[in-house]
C-alpha cells in the first residue's frame, strides 16, 4: 500500500464522504467477510465526525440483495448469500456512526448485480444536486466495490480521495487488493489517512505508556500469560474540595483501544532501543485490544471507590492500556467535576472555558474544552474544540488589539466592521468607563449601518463595582440588550460571590483555575486488577487494598428522584437500585457508534439535578453513603487467608 504523503486533505465545500459497503456480513463472523474489515470502522467514524462538523453531505452504500439474487450460488453466482435486505448481516456494522448519512441501496433487483455504489442508484445525482465535486472513498472491499465505485466516480468526472488507512480487500487470489490500489492511482486517485485529512484528533501511539508497560509485556510474552484479567479503574478518595466528581473522558478511552496497534516506526525504535528482542516486538505486528469494556456513561456523577472503568481482556492488552486509561480519564475527569461545580453555582449564566494557554499542555487544553462542555459550559475559546468534538467556540478581540489603534474608539468600530455580529469589546485596556461611553457613542453611528452591539467583557478590576456602573453606563445610552461578560482568575467561589451580591454580569470565562483544576489539581484515581484466570484478586497494601473482585454498581433514588445511596456488589449480585456500569465494548468492538458529546451533556444535566442538595454545595458536605456488599467483603476476607 502507499503512503499518503504529507498534503492536506480537509474537507471543505463541494467535497463528500462515501462509505462503501460497511455492513455486517463483510465484517469478521458474516457470510462474506473480508480479512480484518473491522478495522475500517474506528476510521471511518473519524472521517465520517470531520465531515459532520463541517456540515458536508455523507453517503453510505450498502448491498441490499433480495433473497433469490443472482450473485448467490444457489442461482449460479459466484458468492454464498449475502446482505439480504432486512437481515442482521445487511446492517451496518454496529460501532459505525451514520448519523446524518444518506443510505443508497444497491443490487437490489434479483436479476443484476452491481459492485458500485453508482449502478443502479440515484448517488450520481444526489451528489450534483449537493454540488459535490470531489469523493473521499473508503470502506469494503478495496478489490470489488470499493474499485468499481471510484471507477464509475472517475469515470462521472468526480476527483477522488483514497482513503487508505479506511478499505480492506477480499483477496481472493493474491495481491488483488494492491492490484486495486494501484489502479485507483491510474485513475488519478489521491491517497489519504485520517492524518492527512486533518483536523480530527491524531491517534494515539502504542508506544505512549510508561516503559514498565513493555517492560511486563515482554515478561508475559516470554511466559505466555495470555489469559483473561479484569481490571477496574476507580478513584480511591474524594478531594477535601468535591462533594463528588463527574466522569468524563470515556470515548477518548474507547478510541484508544480499537485503534491500538504497534505500527512499522514504533516497532522499528523498540528495535532500535536495544531493550527489547526481535522475537517479542515481531509478536507487537498483530497486537490488538479484543477485550471488553463496561464504563459509567460520561457525565455520571460518581464517588470513591466506585469503578468508573472495567476492562476484560486477555492480561497483555488489559496490562498496556492501564498508562493511557488513567491519562485520559483523570484530565477530563477533574475538569468535568470542577466544571460542573460553576454549572450549579451560576445557573442561567453563560460560561465559557478560557483556558488553553494555561493548560498543562494542547491535549490538556482541548480536554478541558470538551470536558467542560460536557458538565454544562456553553463553549470554549480553543478553536478545534469545534472540529474535533463539536464543542461551540467563541473569541473576540485582545487587549494587544485595542493598542494597535490610534486610539480605543477607532478600534471598536473597525472590528464591529469586520465582524459585524460578533461585536463584543473588551473595555479595560485603558479606562473602563470611559471605554463604555465610547461604546455608547459607537452605537448610534453603528445602528445606522445596522449592527448593533452584543456585548462588552471585563477583564480586570473590581468586576462587581465595574459591572454595576457600566451596566448604568449602557442602560443610559439605550444599549439594554447589550451583555456584560467578565473574565479574569475567576472560579466557582468568585462566580458564588458575584452572584450573591447581584453583579449584573450575563457570562463569565473561566481559564486558569478551570484548566489546571486549581484547587484539586490531581486525583488519587488506579487501575487495578480484579480478576486473572478465573481468580479474584486483592492487593493488600496498607493504605492502598483494593476490594476484589468484577463489580457493578446500583443507585437508589428518593421519592424526590434525588440520589440516595449507592452499593458497590459483586456483578453477578441482584441488588435494588440502577445497574451503573453499561456494556461498551465486546470482543474489541463498540457495542453502539461514538456516542455525540451532548447525549453526554444532556446525561450531565440530568445527574445534576438528581443531586442531593448538600452535596451541590461549594463546602464540603457528609461523604454520600456508598455501601460495600457483604459478599465482597467476605470474598476479601478469604482472599486475606490465602499465602500471597
Amino acid at each position: 500500500m502507499t503512503t499518503a504523503g504529507t498534503q492536506d486533505w480537509t474537507p471543505g465545500r463541494g467535497d463528500a464522504l462515501l462509505i462503501v459497503d460497511a455492513q455486517n456480513d463483510f465484517l469478521p463472523g458474516g457470510s462474506l467477510a473480508v480479512p480484518s474489515g473491522d478495522d475500517v470502522v474506528p476510521a471511518l467514524n473519524r472521517y465520517a465526525a470531520a465531515f459532520r462538523t463541517r456540515h458536508l453531505p455523507i453517503f453510505a452504500s450498502r448491498d441490499w440483495h433480495p433473497a433469490n439474487h443472482c450473485s448467490f450460488v444457489e442461482q449460479g453466482g459466484p458468492w454464498p448469500p449475502h446482505c439480504v435486505m432486512e437481515t442482521h448481516g445487511a446492517q451496518f456494522a454496529s460501532g459505525l456512526n451514520l448519523s446524518e448519512a444518506v443510505i443508497i441501496s444497491k443490487a437490489t433487483e434479483p436479476e443484476s448485480d452491481a459492485y458500485s455504489a453508482f449502478e443502479n442508484t440515484d448517488l450520481d445525482q444526489r451528489l450534483k444536486k449537493s454540488g459535490v465535486k470531489r469523493l473521499f472513498v473508503g470502506g469494503l472491499a478495496t478489490d470489488y466495490c470499493v474499485l468499481n465505485s471510484v471507477r464509475d466516480a472517475v469515470r462521472l468526472k468526480y476527483s477522488v480521495v483514497l482513503l487508505e488507512d479506511a478499505i480492506r480487500a477480499v483477496n481472493v487470489q493474491p495481491e488483488d487488493g494492491p492490484r486495486a490500489i494501484e489502479e485507483m492511482l491510474e485513475l488519478g486517485c489521491q491517497p489519504a489517512t485520517v492524518e492527512s485529512v486533518g483536523l480530527t484528533p491524531p491517534r494515539t501511539p502504542a508506544v505512549l505508556t510508561d516503559l514498565y508497560q513493555l517492560a511486563m509485556l515482554k515478561a508475559y510474552h516470554d511466559r505466555d500469560m495470555n489469559q483473561t484479567a479484569i481490571f477496574e479503574f476507580y478513584i480511591r478518595h474524594l478531594p477535601a474540595q468535591r462533594n463528588f466528581l463527574m466522569a468524563a473522558g470515556l470515548e477518548q478511552v474507547l478510541e484508544y483501544l480499537e485503534t491500538l496497534r504497534f505500527t512499522q516506526q514504533e516497532r522499528d525504535w523498540l528495535i532500535s532501543s536495544g531493550r527489547f528482542p526481535a522475537d517479542f516486538v515481531d509478536a507487537l505486528k498483530d497486537f490488538r485490544f479484543t477485550g471488553d469494556v463496561d464504563a459509567l456513561p460520561e457525565g455520571t456523577l460518581f464517588f470513591a471507590n466506585e469503578p468508573v472503568l472495567r476492562i476484560t481482556a486477555p492480561l497483555p492488552q488489559a496490562q498496556l492500556a492501564e498508562t493511557r486509561i488513567i491519562n485520559i480519564l483523570q484530565m477530563q475527569t477533574m475538569a468535568a467535576s470542577k466544571a460542573a461545580r460553576m454549572v450549579l453555582t451560576a445557573p442561567g449564566k453563560t460560561l465559557l472555558d478560557f483556558g488553553l494557554r494555561r493548560a498543562h499542555g494542547a491535549e490538556a487544553g482541548l480536554f478541558v474544552a470538551r470536558a467542560s462542555y460536557l458538565a454544562g459550559f456553553n463553549g470554549s475559546a480553543t478553536v478545534p474544540a469545534e472540529p474535533y468534538f463539536g464543542v461551540p467556540v467563541f473569541g473576540t478581540m485582545a487587549h494587544s488589539y485595542i493598542q494597535a489603534h490610534h486610539d480605543e474608539a477607532a478600534a471598536f468600530k473597525d472590528f464591529a466592521h469586520s465582524w459585524p455580529d460578533n461585536t463584543v469589546f473588551l473595555l479595560d485596556t485603558y479606562d473602563t468607563l470611559q471605554a463604555a461611553h465610547k461604546v455608547v457613542a459607537l452605537a448610534r453611528d453603528l445602528k445606522k449601518e445596522g449592527i448593533a452591539i452584543h456585548g462588552v467583557r471585563l477583564d480586570s478590576g473590581d468586576l462587581l463595582q465595574l459591572a454595576k456602573q457600566v451596566r448604568s453606563i449602557l442602560d443610559e445610552g439605550g444599549l439594554h440588550d447589550t451583555k456584560i461578560f467578565a473574565s479574569g482568575n475567576l472560579d466557582e467561589y468568585a462566580l458564588e460571590q458575584l452572584i450573591a451580591q447581584q453583579a449584573p454580569i450575563d457570562g463569565f470565562g473561566i481559564g486558569t483555575r478551570l484548566a489546571v483544576s486549581e484547587d484539586a489539581p490531581t486525583l488519587e484515581c488506579v487501575y487495578k486488577m480484579q480478576e486473572y484466570d478465573g481468580k479474584p484478586r486483592r492487593k493488600r497494601s496498607e493504605g492502598k487494598a483494593t476490594w476484589p473482585g468484577k463489580k457493578q454498581i446500583f443507585r437508589t433514588f428518593d421519592a424526590q428522584g434525588k440520589m440516595q445511596e449507592d452499593h458497590l456488589a459483586l456483578e453477578n449480585e441482584s441488588l435494588p437500585g440502577e445497574p451503573l456500569l453499561k456494556p461498551c465494548m465486546r470482543q474489541g468492538k463498540r457495542l453502539s457508534p461514538p456516542a455525540p458529546l451532548e447525549q453526554g451533556r444532556t446525561h450531565g444535566a440530568r445527574q445534576l439535578d438528581q443531586l442531593p442538595e448538600a452535596l451541590r454545595s461549594l463546602n464540603p458536605a457528609p461523604p454520600y453513603p456508598v455501601h460495600i456488599s457483604q459478599k465482597i467483603r467476605e470474598l476479601a476476607d478469604r482472599l486475606d487467608q490465602e499465602p500471597s
